[in-house]
């Protein structure tokens, strides 16, 4: 593809993107680095598509942009190009931002070479202008890559969606812009080009009990999916299980949902190995809707297949924030789950399509069921023992990496409900004994799952369990460095382990002594459930040896005997 036919697709799909979130009105400084979408808009406003007003001083057309949205209580387009052509706009910005004014800021800009290097009429635009936008996105460079295009597409509309939720304000997208600036002439904005819709309500007030059973009557006779997500507040338990037992629809649910260890047969936890699979029945089990709402879900393979599904997505998402980077949401209801599920009538249940999911899992959790009691503890068996020995409420943090992924693979319980956390905000290592020592200053019967390099990332904040006499039992997987490294591709590189194994060669048992910890090593299966059946006391380290390069091969293992019981059993 060209590269004057790519500027045009992504011209074309920014466009779109705005005219579909019903954006009526561009106000264009012009310059020349906006070249491309000022002779889109020009199209547009000829095609009446919508209207357009040109102001040579930024200034004035910022406020002028604002005059508009203020009086209309639509959101308004703001164009300019590069440089100090944007700053001209901040006057404007404060104001909007301090009224509630919904403006879409778009400013182009140079591309990254000549960013920061004396290039004439260029400024880093990064975040330019701060705290008086309700949020900011760097749009990407044209691209013939359709992720980056569909990126595009799902973030302009976004910034509209933001724009326009209460409490209103202005963003700003920042879009780079290579030269030739000339895109192919006309512009095709046929109805065949235009690009995935985000559907969403204005606000949670604008529904009705009419609302919510229309909406009942549109997912009538669909074979549903609910999706559940990280939850950090109480989940309405209650009322979701409800609905979803009247509707016979699964709940996949996240092992940061609060939800797993619900005695009900819609809760479906071994969802990402049936997923890893890639099994055929898979075919057998796709939705035609799915309701969605709770943070970033943990599996990788959910967020693949719902990119291959491209089915109706509801996302309840009270602050309309719509943090959905699998970017397959379509349409943002405004509600909480309690708002949704208490008063949305459940559709007419079809049994049958619960009972597929169900025999899925229950032949993935028998497979986990005849394992031998002398079994050397895997990183994979782990979870699964955990399910069995952890006695019910106790209190689980789980770090990030490797543990949180195979909790969500293989922590699967039914009936024995434990609370499960984990600081997946920015996913990363830091600070994981502290963050468990928190929470062990506030409950009883408190258990940390954590491997060896975020142990040792965080040691010193063992000191707060002597300090406070806190309670915490830490189970320390071993396997001298980092273990999930190990399955991804630079595996086997001639400088991996340099640069990514990074073995520590940590003494556990010293670590413990050092910080005045009971300190265990668990050889077998057995071991480690009778250790765990005992109440704890104080600070206790459990130290588990595994390797990584045979972990690697136990998980894919694993995945495979699965994906052979599924065979053998499902149909």
């Amino acid at each position: 593809m060209t590269n004057t036919q790519t500027l045009t697709n992504q011209i074309t799909t920014i466009l779109n993107a705005l005219l579909l979130q019903g954006i009526q009105t561009a106000v264009l400084a012009p310059g020349s680095r906006s070249t491309p979408l000022a002779l889109g808009l020009a199209q547009l406003a000829r095609e009446n598509k919508l209207k357009l007003y040109v102001d040579i001083d930024e200034r004035s057309a910022a406020f002028f942009a604002l005059g508009i949205a203020k009086t209309t209580a639509r959101p308004v387009l703001l164009l300019c190009t590069s440089g100090t052509a944007a700053a001209n706009f901040y006057p404007a910005i404060c104001e909007a931002n301090s009224s509630h004014i919904p403006l879409i800021v778009l400013t182009t800009d140079r591309p990254p070479e000549l960013t920061k290097i004396g290039a004439p009429q260029a400024l880093d635009q990064d975040h330019f202008y701060g705290q008086q936008v309700k949020q900011f996105w760097q749009l990407p460079l044209a691209s013939d890559d359709p992720a980056e295009c569909h990126y595009t597409n799902f973030i302009v509309q976004r910034s509209v969606i933001q724009a326009t939720s209460l409490p209103c304000g202005p963003v700003h997208l920042n879009l780079p812009l290579r030269k030739p600036l000339m895109p192919r002439l006309p512009f095709s904005f046929a109805t065949n080009n235009i690009p995935q819709k985000i559907d969403r309500l204005t606000s949670k007030s604008s529904l009705t009990s009419a609302d919510f059973t229309a909406l009942t009557t549109k997912i009538a006779g669909k074979r549903g999916l609910i999706i559940a997500g990280p939850s950090e507040i109480d989940m309405p338990a209650n009322s979701l299980l409800r609905w979803a037992e009247n509707a016979g629809w699964p709940i996949l649910a996240d092992p940061l949902s609060q939800l797993r260890g619900y005695d009900s047969n819609c809760i479906i936890s071994a969802y990402d190995i049936l997923l890893k699979t890639k099994h055929s029945i898979l075919k057998m089990l796709k939705p035609e809707i799915i309701i969605r709402f709770g943070g970033t879900f943990v599996s990788a393979s959910l967020a693949s297949w719902l990119k291959e599904l491209r089915v109706p997505t509801y996302y309840l998402d009270p602050n309309c924030e719509l943090n959905d980077y699998t970017e397959t949401t379509t349409k943002l209801l405004p509600l909480s789950e309690a708002d949704f599920f208490e008063n949305c009538p459940a559709p007419v249940a079809q049994p049958s399509w619960l009972s597929q999911w169900s025999k899925a899992q229950e032949i993935i959790k028998r497979s986990w069921d005849s394992t031998s009691p002398q079994k050397v503890v895997s990183e994979a068996l782990l979870p699964h023992l955990l399910e069995r020995a952890l006695a019910p409420n106790t209190h689980l943090f789980i770090s990030n990496s490797m543990p949180i992924r195979d909790i969500d693979s293989y922590y699967l319980p039914q009936t024995k409900f434990c609370y499960l956390y984990c600081n997946r905000g920015a996913n990363g290592i830091d600070g994981v004994i502290s963050s468990a020592l928190g929470m062990s200053s506030q409950f009883q019967n408190n258990v940390l799952l954590i491997g060896d390099l975020a142990f040792f990332h965080d040691m010193n904040g063992l000191m707060m369990a002597y300090r406070y006499a806190l309670q915490l039992r830490i189970i320390v997987i071993n396997n001298n460095g980092g273990g999930i490294f190990s399955f991804l591709p630079q595996v086997g590189s001639t400088d991996f382990e340099t640069v990514f194994g990074t073995p520590q060669n940590l003494s556990i048992k010293q670590t413990a002594l050092l910080y005045h910890a009971e300190y265990t090593r668990i050889q077998n299966s057995a071991d480690f459930v009778k250790k765990l059946q005992h109440s704890p006391h104080g600070l206790e380290i459990i130290e588990v040896i595994t390797d990584r390069a045979a972990n690697v091969e136990q998980h894919q293992n694993t995945v495979q005997q699965i994906k052979q019981k599924l065979s053998e059993e499902f149909y």
